[in-house]
């Protein structure tokens, strides 16, 4: 095996030796396989006689030229494709589904039959009856050609999209939506921004043994002579490395947060300039309804101090005609009783005193005015927000954090900003993914958008037109809370499961065919997500292993099948040709004009764009119907969450409750990330699951072990109402007390029995939607952002429900020896 000579090689071979063999390499650039950690690295893959030498970092240019890091698992990565576990030949299923009894099939036999089932069930139910499970983030390059294709498949087929209102990772955009009316802009982070901050603070993130571009500009700051703290859960690398760690309790975020408003509020410590001029602070709101005071014209309202009197701002215009607006009072207009939204958020905010906030999140009052004092005034402070909040309440916390980033002016400065998710990119680069989403437009588009709740109770009746489930990209029944609805609900009223991927996964054990798809180290695609500012073009560093292939040849063949070849006629390089063809954004600007041949050429290529670091508040203008930052939103009034707030978290135990007593699930638990995985991906590899233990174990803090009865290596279930999972336990002081954990990654072949993520409350599930959920959709609906599927820029794809992943309440018990 070529990884197993690598490993010799790198022990035996002399200095000298590997100077000589370094003049045979030659190199390519390929996505991390690891790309779900949203640093979106590339790889310099070194190729010497056909085969992967190892990676390095990329060679990045301009203001990037010191911006290429690569991490354990990217240094791994090499390895991969040549594991014995990969997918080589088609498979086709010969026992019941689960059995894992199977027969390699060619291609040509597993397309036409796929294709034959496809139009069978297409004449007796229609077209939506293939629902197609297309997640963005599971294929690097993120939106490439696996997403694309997938979707023009779709909109052509006119299938239905089951992965609407999904619920993952959305609490950004919910926030981005509602406070700056962009639901992407402001989920990108630009690290180097960091570099002048005087305070950071890192809030539900570990970036240290995670993402390594974020952690680096930490390390920068904190070497120009900023604080660093982290807010979070486990005390992990990012806390060990932090000058302070603030534990909180699961879910209690928002309480703290808006504390910090609180006192930041009460010690008058806000930038009221910043306030009147970027944000709704000096709109009038109405007491009755809760919406914004408007005139018979439908213009807001302001109070101007200098004449005391109304004055009208036309909506979407943010600049006020005059010069003294009023912060904080109340009037009665049209004989109305009024305030200003500032006003509003003053009596809000008064709620949460130190000491409210110590009940829910356990933080000594003390300290928690400690850190509103040290944000508001040893800045430009940066609030590093993540996607580590995966809670029912999650919104709340990042529409708090870009209140508290308002609050304090630290918005569009050097060295300050706020950040919903540590997405390390920089200038969004646009390329032209319409035309092959959606190659007869918008309005041609036949795929059906269903939200997923609404999927999964139409299917689950045994009612459904949806027969079949083609999985492009994603790992439902392991990755999508709880597996158990697949495969006893779901699964057994479809005719057809299709599974592509690289690895025989937890989904396609019960698929009817399993095809086997090329990984990132040996297929073209163009990297359109981040890249640091750069296009690159993936090159295959290798041939395909075995019979692997790449989604231009699946699409292709499969299309020709059903009558859909026409739209699906051009190699790999004239769809990177494709996306390339765009006349605006700093792709367009380039010159000579950026092709896959040029590509092929130069491999990588500075964007057009200004040397210094992007920063989303530039020009601090705003996509919201005010034209300003909403930290009053009145479109969130019909569900009374016009501000952000605390509320508690769905099933994960509380304060308050523990302290009542009864719980038939007194613990929490959770799930994370652990450093040597991704999602699933390097599960298969031998040497990650020895860097992980060997195999998978729950951890608990030793204070709860020793009131259980529970010593180091005992053998423990841990359940609830979902199902269980049985694992040694390991005492762990970094876990807090009353949380239960078994590491995110590991397939249930790796379990004795069960498996964690049947604790897990489902995504997208009915039970985890609230009046904020319902009504986000509703509008998102009314705004026509519900018309399609992935790659075809629909907001409601991750939008309309909440992440409940870590919002989980369990209990434990030793499990007997002899039993």
């Amino acid at each position: 095996m070529a990884a197993a000579r690598l490993r010799q090689a790198a022990n035996t071979t002399s200095e000298g030796e590997r100077r000589t063999s370094m003049s045979e390499e030659s190199f390519v650039y390929t996505c991390c396989p690891g790309w779900g950690d949203h640093e979106y690295c590339v790889l310099k893959t070194i190729v010497k006689d056909g085969e992967i030498v190892r990676t390095e970092k990329a060679d990045y240019t301009g203001a990037e030229c010191n911006e290429g890091f690569i991490c354990q698992k990217g240094i791994m990565s090499c390895r991969q494709p040549y594991s014995e576990k990969r997918l080589t030949h088609p498979l086709k299923r010969v026992g019941e589904r689960g059995a894992g009894q199977w027969e390699k099939i060619s291609w040509d036999q597993a397309l036409d039959e796929i294709a034959a089932k496809l139009l069978e069930l297409r004449e007796q139910y229609g077209p939506e009856t293939l629902a197609m499970w297309n997640l963005v983030a599971s294929v690097p390059p993120s939106q490439g050609l696996h997403t694309q294709l997938a979707s023009r498949f779709a909109g052509l087929w006119g299938a239905t999209d089951p992965v609407q209102g999904y619920g993952l990772d959305n609490g950004p955009l919910y926030a981005g939506d509602y406070d700056m009316g962009n639901v992407y802009q402001y989920t990108m982070t630009e690290p180097s921004n960091f570099d002048d901050s005087k305070y950071l603070i890192v809030w539900g993130a570990n970036p240290v043994e995670n993402q390594q571009r974020l952690t680096n500009h930490i390390v920068e700051a904190k070497s120009r002579g900023a604080k660093i703290v982290d807010i979070g859960l486990l005390y992990d690398g990012t806390a060990g490395y932090a000058d302070w760690f603030i534990p909180v309790k699961p879910g209690s975020d928002p309480a703290l947060s808006m504390c910090m408003v609180q006192q930041i509020i009460e010690k008058k410590l806000y930038k009221a300039d910043f306030l009147l001029e970027h944000t709704v602070a000096p709109f009038l709101v109405r007491d009755d309804n809760d919406l914004f005071m408007r005139d018979g014209e439908g213009n807001y309202i302001v109070w101007d101090v200098d004449t005391d009197s109304p004055i009208a701002v036309t909506p979407g215009v943010k600049e006020l005609a005059i010069g003294n607006p009023e912060l904080s009072g109340a009037h009665e207009l049209f004989g109305v009783p009024c305030k200003t939204a500032f006003r509003r958020l003053e009596e809000h905010a008064a709620l949460y005193t130190p000491e409210y906030q110590e009940a829910i999140t356990g933080v000594p009052a003390a300290d928690a005015a400690k850190l509103a004092y040290e944000y508001a005034t040893q800045g430009p402070s940066y609030l590093v927000g993540a996607l580590g909040l995966r809670y029912q309440n999650q919104g709340e916390s990042y529409r708090s954090f870009y209140l508290l980033g308002a609050l304090t002016g630290n918005l569009g400065i050097p060295g300050g900003g706020v950040t919903s998710e540590c997405l390390g990119g920089g200038w969004p680069l646009i390329f032209n993914n319409g035309p092959i989403a959606m190659p007869n437009g918008r309005e041609g588009y036949k795929g059906k958008a269903v939200r997923q709740a609404d999927f999964f109770d139409d299917v689950e009746s045994g009612n459904s037109k949806v027969k079949a489930l083609w999985v492009t990209a994603g790992n439902p029944v392991h990755n999508c809370p709880n597996r158990s609805r697949w495969i006893d609900r779901v699964f057994p009223n479809l005719e057809l499961i299709v599974d592509i991927d690289i690895w025989m996964t937890d989904t396609g054990e019960y698929a009817d065919y399993v095809l086997p798809d090329c990984m990132p180290f040996e297929r073209y695609e163009l990297v359109n997500a981040a890249a640091y500012n750069h296009i690159v073009l993936q090159e295959p560093a290798i041939e395909p292993v075995g019979e692997a292939k790449d989604p231009t040849f699946l699409y292709s063949e499969l299309a020709k099948r059903v009558g859909l070849g026409e739209y699906f006629d051009k190699t790999v390089g004239e769809w990177i040709d494709v996306l390339l063809e765009t006349d605006y954004g700093p792709v367009a600007g380039l010159e000579p004009k950026v092709t896959f041949e040029r590509l092929k050429k130069e491999k990588i290529i500075r964007a057009a764009l200004p040397p210094m670091p992007w920063n989303p508040f530039w020009g601090m203008k705003f996509g919201t119907p005010s034209g300003r930052l909403e930290f009053y939103s009145e479109r969130l009034a019909p569900a009374n969450a016009m501000m952000a707030s605390y509320r508690d978290p769905m099933e994960a135990p509380t304060q308050a409750q523990l302290a009542k007593g009864g719980l038939t699930y007194p613990y929490h638990f959770f799930s994370g990330r652990q450093r040597f995985f991704m999602q699933s991906m390097f599960t298969d590899d031998p040497l990650m699951v020895e860097m992980s233990g060997g195999k998978p174990t729950a951890r608990i803090n030793p204070v709860d072990a020793a009131r259980e009865g529970i010593l180091d290596g005992d053998k423990v279930e841990i359940y609830n109402q979902r199902g269980h999972v049985v694992a040694d336990m390991r005492l762990d002081q970094a876990m807090p007390p009353g949380t239960l954990q078994v590491w995110f990654g590991w397939r249930r072949g790796a379990f004795e029995e069960g498996m964690y993520s049947e604790l897990l409350v489902p995504l997208g599930d009915r039970s985890t939607l609230d009046d904020t959920a319902n009504l986000w959709w509703q509008q998102l609906e009314d705004r026509g952002m519900v018309h399609a599927g992935a790659g075809t820029g629909s907001q409601a794809m991750i939008a309309g429900g909440w992440d409940t992943i870590w919002d989980c309440a369990c209990d434990l018990r030793k499990v007997e020896k002899e039993a």
